[in-house]
């Protein structure tokens, strides 16, 4: 019987994405909007560090780092863009895999098919193999990893991006297979970011995608993996189960006819998701004529995670993307969430403060239950007059699930090219916007992926990003 690891590749190296227009044409939009949010992700105060480290000890240059216009290492590129693309929370994020492809397997396919020379077409079957091949290890474990200190996009990223490493350098089934074995000993991230906003959690990403381009090239030249890496007594349902509840059989399951990459959602806050759902709410509420003072109190009912905050005063920048009761007061306040409220200055506004004093959070079983096939949040409202108000979600928008596209399926699509639009401005990257959506678009067709590699290098970013909209 074929391991986990044989099936996987036997599916990659074969039938996956070939020929499938509809399939390549949907990963164009996680393509586009992953790789402005990474370009965005330049700006972050954490990016700058990450990028002089890789640069001091530049290798090769091969492939392009974001947002200096400079090349370096495969590796050492996806190290950097993977950090970049998750610096602003903002990055792409799978409900019931519970982690964020994105930021892992388009740096890693990038940076390899950069090296290589692929073309737009196998750049865009590499992200639909190591998009496939991460949500469904996620969806094995549905988030229960993080109740135990580890982080799943960072152990279940470097599977995601070996394998999308591995289409680029057109692999075989022997070799993709190693490439997993030597990818899974790779597996590490830890969640301890938690206590006190350090950025370790944005290097995660980067260090996956880089494990993942290592172990392709490894396994090009004939370095060994075991093909038992997933259900091997030593192998990583063992390490990283816990002793919980698994379904290994997510793996293969329809393999080839279901698409979980296809259920990747597309982040609209740059905070955490699991808060998305009530602050779709609390815009909902601002929008319907709310008013932030006419708010005695707002109760909130929630799932548990274990990474959101319910404390009233957020410790830092990134406790912030994370703090329940912030995000709340922002967009009860505003009707929006922007870069710019995610700062250590934005934090210290007495009017969002005063109103975080008057939102509370319970984690409530049943929504406990039932998450992560749903994401359930109750918003409730209480007046100063004395009236009540409820808005309920189970599913928050940028959801391909989500009820608001359901008649309108070409909705999600708008909404990205708005998001890159936004964001790129906001963030001094305004004159890519039309080249890059371009560049995106013509994928399928492009011979090289040397006009996308052109249009990150620095060289016009306005002098203050992270401006506040006045729109």
């Amino acid at each position: 019987m074929a391991t986990i690891a044989e099936s996987l590749a036997e599916y990659s190296v074969g039938s996956a994405l070939k020929g499938d227009k509809a399939l390549a044409s949907a990963m164009r939009i996680y393509a586009l909007d992953t790789l402005a949010v990474t370009l965005a992700g330049t700006v972050a105060p954490s990016s700058g560090p990450v990028t002089r480290a890789i640069l001091a000890a530049s290798g090769k240059a091969e492939a392009t780092v974001m947002g200096v216009g400079r090349a370096t290492s495969a590796w050492d590129a996806a190290l950097a863009n993977g950090a970049f693309a998750h610096a602003l929370e903002l990055d792409d994020d799978h409900r019931v895999a519970v982690l964020h492809p994105g930021a892992v397997v388009v740096p890693a396919a990038f940076a390899a098919a950069e090296a290589e020379g692929c073309s737009g077409e196998t750049f865009l079957r590499a992200l639909y193999v190591g998009y496939e091949v991460m949500c469904r290890l996620g969806e094995v474990f549905r988030g229960s990893q993080f109740h135990h200190g580890v982080h799943p996009t960072a152990l279940c990223g470097v599977f995601g991006a070996a394998a999308a490493a591995a289409v680029t350098m057109d692999l075989d089934r022997d070799a993709f297979v190693r490439a997993l074995g030597i990818a899974g000993t790779q597996a590490s991230g830890l969640t301890e970011w938690r206590a006190d906003g350090s950025w370790i959690k944005r290097l995660h990403p980067g260090r996956a995608a880089h494990s993942g381009v290592l172990a392709a090239r490894l396994a090009r030249e004939g370095f060994t993996g075991p093909a038992t890496i997933f259900e091997g007594a030593g192998g990583f349902f063992n390490a990283f189960s816990f002793g919980e509840p698994i379904d290994p059989a997510c793996m293969t399951r329809g393999l080839g006819k279901d698409h979980h990459a296809l259920g990747t959602a597309i982040k609209p806050y740059p905070c955490c998701r699991f808060e998305h759902g009530a602050i779709d709410l609390a815009i909902e509420a601002h929008d319907s004529g709310i008013a932030a003072g006419d708010v005695e109190a707002v109760h909130i009912r929630i799932y548990a995670t274990g990474v959101l905050t319910y404390h009233h005063r957020p410790k830092s920048a990134v406790d912030a993307q994370f703090n329940v009761p912030y995000a709340i007061a922002i967009a009860l306040l505003r009707g929006r969430l922007e870069l710019s409220d995610f700062t250590d200055q934005a934090i210290q506004d007495r009017e969002v403060l005063a109103l975080c004093d008057r939102v509370h959070v319970k984690e409530d079983p049943d929504f406990s239950r039932r998450y992560p096939e749903e994401y359930c949040i109750e918003l409730e409202l209480r007046l100063k007059n004395g009236e009540r108000r409820t808005l309920f979600s189970d599913c928050p928008s940028g959801d391909p699930a989500a009820a608001r596209y359901r008649d309108r399926p070409s909705l999600l699509d708008e909404e990205v090219e708005r998001k890159v639009t936004a964001l790129l401005g906001e963030t001094g990257f305004s004159d890519r916007v039309e080249p890059l959506k371009a560049a995106v678009g013509g994928l399928a067709e492009a011979r090289n992926l040397d006009n996308l590699a052109a249009l990150f290098a620095r060289d016009k970013r306005a002098e203050a990003p992270l401006r506040r909209s006045t729109a």
